[in-house]
This record gives C-alpha cells, sequence and structure tokens, in this order.
C-alpha cells in the first residue's frame, strides 16, 4: 500500500487530531466539509477575510491537513469564507466534533442516519411502531398485517403505512387491486412539491375485506396508488429536500393523516437496509422500532454497523430505549435451541454498543440488563416459520389459526410492549 495513500476512514479521527489545539480568538467557529468525493475545506465566516492572524492560522492548519490527508485536501480553495446564510445552513447540517468545530458530510442521499429529528417526535401522542430490517425478506409485510388485524380485533383503529416505496409489500399483498386508492405516498410526496399535497391525501386510503369482521378498523396507504403510472418519476422526487427538510414533509404527511383516520395505533413498514428513508422511521417519529432480523452473520453484522455508528455519533441513548428485535423467521426444528442462541447474539451487540457499561440496571443510572432478562430490548419477540405465511403468501385473507401458529408469543410480547409503554405494567 503506498505510504500516501489515506483511506476515507481516517479522515475523521486527523481532522480532530490536527484542530485539536487552541484557535485564535477571532475565529469562533469552523465547519470542516467532506464533498462528495471525500475531499476536506475548511469554512469560516466571512468577516475573517481581511484578518491577516486568523488567516494565517487557518492557512497553517490547511497545510497541515494536506500533510495529513495528502490529496484529501485541494492544493487551493481549501478555505472556505461564506456569509452568515450559508453559515446557518452548515449550522444545521453539522455536528460538533470539537468545541466550536463542526463536521459536515455531503451526501448524495441525505444523512438521515446521522441525527435524530426531534422535531417531528413532538407532533403526535398516537403509539408508534416501525417495522425494520437490514436485510429484506424477513416478513415485515406479513407481520405489519397480521399485527393490524390482531389489533383491530381488539377494537383498535390501526394506520398502516408502506413506506417500503423502492419495494412496495404490504399494501399489494394486503389489498385487492381493484381496492386500491387513487393515490400513494409517492403521489403525495410529487404533488407536495407544488402545493398539492392536500389535494390527494384524503385520497390515499384503503380497506382490506377483512376488515369488516373486526370490532376496530383497519386503513392502509400504499406506496402508490389504482394507476401507478410515471411512478418511477415520482419515486426520484420523494427524497427532495425543498426550504423544508424531505423527513419534515413526510411527518406532515403522516400528521394529516392521522387527523382524518384517527387511529389508535400507527404502524410504518420501512424499507429494509440503510436507506435515507429507513433511517426516518427509525429515528424521527419517535417509534417504538421492531428489528427484524434472524440468526445469521449478515444480520449481526449488518446491525453492528448501524448500532455503532449510532454510538459514535452519541445518539445511542435517543434510540435504544424505543428498540426491540424480533427472531423472524424462527424454524420450527430445535426452537428453544436457536432463540437461546439468538438471544445471545443480540445481548452481544447490544452490550457491545448500545447497552451502558455498568452493573445491570434499569435506574436512573444506567442502560443495561442481563443476558436472561425477559423484556430487555435484546429479548427476542419471536415469529415462527409457517406454511400459511410462505413468501408471496397473500394477505388478503388473514387466518387465525395460521396467526395462532407464527404469532402467538409474538402478539403476546407485542401486547406487553403496548401496555408498558401506556404506563399500564405487564
Amino acid at each position: 500500500m503506498p505510504e500516501d495513500f489515506n483511506r476515507f476512514d481516517s479522515v475523521l479521527p486527523r481532522v480532530v487530531d490536527t484542530l485539536r489545539y487552541p484557535k485564535p480568538s477571532s475565529v469562533n467557529c469552523i465547519y470542516v466539509i467532506r464533498d462528495l468525493y471525500g475531499r476536506v475545506r475548511l469554512a469560516v465566516s466571512d468577516t475573517l477575510e481581511n484578518d491577516a492572524n486568523a488567516t494565517q492560522w487557518l492557512e497553517g492548519e490547511a497545510e497541515m491537513l494536506r500533510e495529513r490527508l495528502g490529496v484529501r485536501v485541494p492544493a487551493t480553495d481549501a478555505i472556505l469564507f461564506l456569509d452568515a446564510e450559508l453559515l446557518q445552513e452548515l449550522n444545521q447540517e453539522g455536528r460538533e466534533i470539537l468545541p466550536n468545530v463542526y463536521f459536515v458530510d455531503r451526501l448524495v442521499t441525505g444523512a438521515g442516519w446521522w441525527s435524530v429529528d426531534s422535531a417531528n417526535s413532538e407532533t403526535s401522542e398516537t403509539p408508534t411502531y416501525t417495522l425494520y430490517s437490514v436485510k429484506g425478506g424477513v416478513g415485515r409485510s406479513t407481520t405489519a398485517a397480521v399485527l393490524a388485524w390482531h389489533l383491530a380485533r381488539q377494537g383498535q383503529n390501526v394506520l398502516v403505512v408502506d413506506l417500503d416505496l423502492e419495494s412496495p409489500g404490504v399494501s399489494s399483498a394486503m389489498l385487492d387491486p381493484s381496492m386500491q386508492p387513487d393515490f400513494g405516498v409517492v403521489d403525495w410526496f410529487a404533488e407536495d412539491l407544488v402545493g398539492q399535497g392536500d389535494h390527494v391525501v384524503e385520497r390515499m386510503v384503503a380497506r382490506p375485506d377483512w376488515h369488516r369482521d373486526l370490532r376496530g378498523d383497519v386503513a392502509i396507504v400504499p406506496a402508490h396508488g389504482f394507476e401507478p403510472k410515471e411512478y418511477l418519476a415520482k419515486l426520484g422526487r420523494v427524497y427532495l429536500d425543498t426550504d423544508v427538510r424531505w423527513t419534515r414533509r413526510l411527518d406532515g404527511m403522516l400528521k394529516r393523516l392521522r387527523e382524518i383516520e384517527k387511529p389508535d395505533i400507527v404502524l410504518l413498514e420501512s424499507r429494509s437496509g440503510l436507506h435515507d428513508i429507513a433511517a426516518a422511521t427509525v429515528t424521527d417519529f419517535n417509534a417504538h422500532v421492531l428489528l427484524f432480523g434472524t440468526n445469521s452473520e449478515t444480520s449481526w453484522q449488518d446491525y453492528g454497523i448501524l448500532f455503532d455508528h449510532w454510538n459514535r455519533l452519541g445518539l445511542a441513548a435517543d434510540i435504544r430505549e424505543r428498540l426491540s428485535i424480533v427472531s423472524s423467521l424462527t424454524p420450527d426444528i430445535d426452537t428453544d435451541d436457536y432463540l437461546r442462541r439468538f438471544r445471545g447474539r443480540a445481548w452481544a451487540l447490544f452490550q457491545d454498543h448500545l447497552y451502558d457499561d455498568l452493573e445491570p440496571s434499569k435506574g436512573p443510572y444506567g442502560f443495561a440488563f442481563e443476558m436472561l432478562e425477559e423484556g430487555a430490548p435484546h429479548d427476542p419477540l419471536p415469529i415462527y416459520w409457517a406454511r400459511g405465511f410462505a413468501a408471496g403468501a397473500s394477505l388478503r385473507r388473514i387466518e387465525g389459526s395460521t396467526v395462532e401458529q407464527a404469532y402467538s408469543h409474538f402478539l403476546d410480547r407485542f401486547d406487553q410492549l403496548q401496555r408498558m409503554s401506556r404506563g399500564t405494567g405487564s
């Protein structure tokens, strides 16, 4: 490996090490910008452009960064002098890595996994659950349908929103094509860009046939409407930030749907993987997150990447109490041994990244749990493999016997979660 090779992963620690020393008093704030190519520049207020002492210090810091990061620091224009408006935009995007030093990462798809948007979490008191996985094919759509059916049997009104926009599943599996509403989530985003979101939001909801037999109600918001037409063209505009972040726009859509449908509970079927729409449903809506996984190396490694990311950015404390792991596709052979091994791997994952390094306690001094502690975030909610819910099975009918076979323990645990969130105990 060449001596002058500076890998992407080395950028942030070397920046921190270089800029950790005191700066001139006139340099109030520095923004370190890593662009789409992975190159680094320093940005400061344009009021410093004629400050000889400040510019000399900045040029020295840029030269040290160039020595340490090589081609990742441009030979010219490594220092940017920006007006107050541009600095304000950077301030909203950056995260503090040293006192008054902020790191801004320019990403193609945004920075959804880099922060928790607390503004969204304050918009609703309606209990919300996100169904998320790092890999597809683990039964999220089936579980969304079963949960909606189960909760409506109890008399609750359920709103199910299909946010797996790149691979819509829950709505098409639950609704006959003739019952699809006129519009879906991608239509709302496309129309909202020109101020027409309210023209479609009341025509985005449909109900499965089986909801008529239940005490409560099940309202489904699909990814697309009856005639998808230019679906891909609209999909390409979903994640567009205007003067309002697209996650705030998504929150506005959900708020309007809650006003119309008045649900007792909201289920968000998230996209799998590390995409920004998954990030929004996990981090930004104060939802309780059901993390679907199997006892496989890929599942544990991918969750490890995500948990480590949260931990390094200081986000773990804002998210960890809202997590519950789900053992999906649990085999019906050697089940106890499988769940024992699953629990052990889950506990190790949480212990390494999200639990406090303290004696297990749920009190005010730490967030830590014993491996065998029931109800802990790592304590798996099991879903058993059942032929009636095999891949591709229609969810336009829900058979109680199949639900019992696959979901009895999961639904019991979910009901406990609900009671605990309402403060009524177990």
